[in-house]
């Protein structure tokens, strides 16, 4: 009767004695082996979850609808705010986008809702016509240009464009040309 402990013997067909694996040896690399594929099975979902997020163009899109131009005034400001969701890769970034819109006969002014001498926020005076920041007393006209008071240079506006009747802007201000 064999012993566990002892290599096992077998003979070759030369003649040649030829130590077989241990029981034990087989048994470890079997459990080894095992563990790697089940390590692999655990690994593969991570690493998915991951790196393909990454690998996928964002879907955020720059174009934010703000709203129809229809239902917007003329010659009449109007603070216009809708909520907008950004995901990049795994993380998702819920915000909300403001802009002051003015809708004119034959233009369309989207602003930054903040002054551009320190960044408050600014407001309309319906009686004045004209947007007025409250920190510092700077005036705007209906056009964004300043009228009076300390800002450096006139509201800065969004990229917009009309698409089917609908009002869309990219919320990043740029500087108005003087």
């Amino acid at each position: 009767m064999p012993d566990g402990n002892r290599a096992q013997f077998a003979v070759s067909e030369a003649g040649e004695v030829i130590e077989s694996e241990p029981r034990r040896k087989f048994l470890a690399r079997l459990f080894w082996g095992a563990m790697g594929v089940v390590s692999a099975a655990i690994a593969a979902p991570v690493i998915s979850y991951l790196i393909i997020p990454l690998l996928r163009p964002g879907e955020s899109n720059d174009w934010v609808k703000m709203g129809n131009i229809a239902d917007l005034p003329l010659n009449l400001p109007q603070r216009l705010e809708v909520g907008r969701r950004v995901v990049e890769g795994w993380e998702t970034d819920d915000s909300q986008v403001t802009a002051w819109v003015v809708r004119l006969p034959d233009k369309i002014y989207v602003f930054d809702p903040h002054c551009t001498h320190l960044g408050c926020a600014y407001r309309w005076v319906e009686q004045e016509k004209q947007f007025f920041c409250p920190c510092h007393a700077g005036v705007f006209s209906l056009t964004g240009q300043v009228v009076s008071g300390p800002p450096p240079r006139p509201l800065d506006v969004y990229a917009h464009e009309v698409r089917e009747g609908a009002l869309y802007v990219v919320p990043t201000p740029t500087k108005q040309v003087v």
